[in-house]
């Protein structure tokens, strides 16, 4: 299977890290990228076992271990997209306030 980024997805990444790298240090925003990219990656051979989004029609939320981020991604054949990567605090149209 392959994995496509979307450019929203990317942009959601580089903002991430960008943050950490800021935030925290070069090094932890290396360790985020890695758990991020590493999580990701472990979707082939079999993305159905994640969790379809209620948030997201059509799409799948792989919680990142360890950290408060969900990926959102659409499985398509031989393809796996991903639409974006969203900190667990944001909010959802929808999603009761807190």
């Amino acid at each position: 299977m392959r994995i496509l980024w979307t450019d929203e997805a990317l942009e959601d990444l580089e903002e991430i890290l960008a943050y950490y790298y800021l935030e925290a240090s070069p090094r932890t925003a290396a360790a985020v990228e890695r758990r991020i990219i590493g999580d990701i990656e472990s979707l082939p051979p079999y993305p159905e076992r994640i969790r379809a989004s209620d948030r997201v029609p059509g799409s799948r939320e792989l919680v990142v271990k360890k950290l408060p981020y969900i990926v959102f991604f659409k499985a398509r054949g031989d393809e796996i997209v991903v639409l974006n990567i969203v900190h667990t605090k944001r909010k959802f149209p929808g999603s009761p306030a807190a």
